[in-house]
């Protein structure tokens, strides 16, 4: 899902309204709860997309690491390919 591209300016004035309308809408302890419950959203939504993109990291570091062996393990095949063939030209 994608969001739509929104100038900050507008999304400011958007929470400039709904505030101001929970301002007159309800008390200021109702007002904390509602302040409280959007904090801990945010918070949730945040931690989750910090979690997200760190899996996502582990996975590619995980498919990196075996290309990386890989490509080390086709490297030592061939030093000793190369170490054979010198061992063989000075035994002759």
């Amino acid at each position: 899902m994608s969001l739509p591209c929104m100038h900050p300016v507008l999304l400011n004035q958007m929470i400039v309204i709904i505030s101001q309308s929970f301002n007159e809408c309800f008390s200021s302890d109702e007002q904390a709860i509602i302040g409280s419950f959007l904090t801990t959203l945010g918070d949730m939504l945040s931690l989750n997309s910090a979690y997200i993109s760190y899996m996502q990291n582990q996975n590619s570091f995980s498919i990196n690491s075996q290309d990386d062996y890989d490509l080390l393990e086709k490297s030592v095949e061939k030093i000793k390919e190369e170490l054979h063939k010198i061992k063989s030209n000075v035994q002759k």
